[in-house]
């Protein structure tokens, strides 16, 4: 393979292995209600997919930057700032394992919680690595190898997954099944890639700017795992007293209906930053009528939604589960809104403002967090909770994106930073 394919390639490429990827994961996502016919072991199952997936979505961020910082290059040393970086970061990660399984371990999976925060760090270290070497990859455009990760990952997981549902594996070891794919798929991915990889590849800043970097898309990325993948965590959380039956049925339908809508998107995100928006080439008029058609689609969804939604939902559970069609629908305009802000945050980063993209999904995970503690009883709550922080969020972004001074930035006049370290100083 050439060192770096062509962009066209490289998009085909990279939306077969979502489609591929995707796929597998929506099979695992259907197979789990129907196979795990307890309703608390699939609360359990649905909870801790969503908390390693939250984890999963922050460092994404991680992924991001090294993305837009690793630049083709020969004869180069190998980057000791990347490798004192993912180091530190892997230290940080089992901590933060540790920490979470300390405050929530039995809500995220029932047992002892050694074993929550163990698997936690196998499964995020796992996916730490793999941002590490994705990044890298996107930066070289190595189009072909990150598809193969992708898919590889996925594969894994699926095969393991549903045999685990089959024989009837406890609730710990599917959570097993559930991080170990990540290191695996690094592993063999290494295997392959490591020769054309090393010294091939620079660092466009220092490790302490890297480092500060890495450290607003992570936060980024962390809070829009809030709206994304860790949303089923935090309802389940904060659901005290929610029969199992309820509960699972909007777990099921935010599974089933975000998923495709929302994962496709967030995937793309790194390929945005490395072939669409290299060097912050923006074009704030032409990005508006995207998202604009971005949302009239989503919107005729959520419509279609909340007719066909119930009826699936139910067929899915085989009738243990059900749920209103304007909770359906609303659902979808959810994913709708946050689909957007996944839009909106690689072109923010490609401009370098990090401080603008944080503040964007900061704001939407606050608002998120206080919808769902709010004292209003019913489905209102989490109506409520679902849309208004993706709203508020993604005004941001887009007024960060379209203010004055930012068109000047993003076309070469300037330096990215010289408003600001994110574009609202």
């Amino acid at each position: 393979m050439a060192a770096s394919d062509s962009t066209a390639s490289g998009l085909r490429a990279v939306l077969i292995a979502t489609a591929i990827a995707g796929a597998l994961g929506y099979a695992v996502q259907l197979l789990a209600p129907a196979l795990l016919t307890d309703e608390s072991v699939y609360v359990a199952f649905s909870v801790f997919w969503s908390t390693i997936y939250l984890g999963v979505s922050a460092m994404s961020g991680v992924q991001q930057e090294v993305t837009r910082a690793a630049h083709p290059a020969t004869n180069e040393p190998p980057s000791a700032v990347l490798r004192t970086f993912a180091l530190a970061a892997a230290g940080l990660v089992v901590l933060a394992s540790a920490l979470v399984a300390l405050l929530f371990g039995t809500r995220i999976l029932p047992g002892p919680v050694v074993v929550t925060g163990a698997v936690l760090a196998i499964g995020l270290v796992g996916y730490l690595a793999v941002a590490v070497l994705s990044g890298v990859l996107y930066g070289l455009r190595f189009w072909r190898d990150i598809a193969g990760i992708m898919v590889l990952d996925a594969a894994i997981r699926a095969v393991l997954l549903i045999a685990g549902f089959t024989v009837g594996l406890p609730i710990e070891w599917l959570a097993l099944l559930v991080a170990l794919p990540f290191g695996l798929a690094f592993g063999a991915t290494w295997l392959v890639v490591r020769r054309r990889v090393v010294g091939r590849f620079r660092l466009d800043v220092p490790l302490r700017r890297f480092a500060a970097h890495a450290w607003g898309t992570v936060g980024a990325a962390a809070a829009s795992g809030v709206l994304i993948t860790g949303l089923p965590m935090l309802i389940g959380i904060t659901a005290a007293g929610t029969p199992p039956e309820t509960l699972g049925a909007l777990l099921l339908t935010i599974t089933l209906t975000r998923a495709p809508i929302v994962i496709p998107i967030i995937a793309l995100q790194s390929f945005l930053i490395s072939a669409v928006f290299r060097g912050g080439r923006v074009r704030p008029g032409r990005l508006l009528q995207v998202l604009a058609l971005l949302l009239a689609a989503v919107a005729v969804l959520a419509v279609i939604a909340g007719f066909i939604g119930p009826p699936i939902v139910s067929w899915v559970s085989a009738g243990r589960f059900t749920i209103d069609g304007w909770m359906v629908g609303v659902i979808v305009l959810s994913a709708g809104l946050v689909g957007a802000m996944s839009v909106t945050s690689p072109a923010l980063i490609s401009a370098r403002r990090h401080t603008a993209n944080f503040v964007g999904w900061l704001v939407a995970a606050v608002l998120t967090v206080g919808g769902l503690i709010i004292p209003i009883a019913g489905p209102s709550r989490i109506a409520i909770a679902l849309t208004v922080p993706a709203i508020v969020g993604l005004v941001i972004h887009v007024v960060s994106l379209t203010r004055p001074g930012i068109q000047h930035d993003v076309h070469g006049g300037g330096s990215p930073d010289s408003v600001g370290p994110g574009g609202l100083g």
